[in-house]
């Protein structure tokens, strides 16, 4: 059942830094992520925030306090643009292995 539901993701990246963003090709409806952190360098991410835009306007998606080898985000479906991981407290550089974007049925 996992692998049926998050077999093909909406759209994917990865990257470092107090902001990670994932565009996706056109404005689709999304109900969860998949986030994950490099925990080679450790855990380090302790709250983040992640936002979607609906044409110019950000809007909170889902809040968290840590993310670690695997977290995954369900939130009533909004259809957004992009999708911002914002992380607001951690405690070193925090590396994102994986930020994932789908919509689930």
């Amino acid at each position: 059942e996992i692998s049926r539901r998050f077999a093909q993701p909406r759209a994917l990246t990865s990257g470092a830094g107090s902001t990670v963003s994932l565009r996706l090709k056109d404005p689709q409806s999304i109900n969860h992520l998949i986030l994950e952190e490099d925990i080679t360098q450790g855990e380090r991410v302790r709250k983040f925030t992640v936002q979607g835009r609906l044409g110019e306007t950000w809007v909170p998606l889902y809040e968290g306090s840590s993310i670690g080898h695997k977290h995954i985000a369900r939130f009533p479906a909004q259809k957004v643009a992009e999708v911002r991981l914002r992380i607001d407290e951690s405690v070193a550089e925090p590396v994102i292995r994986n930020l994932a974007a789908y919509h689930i049925e």
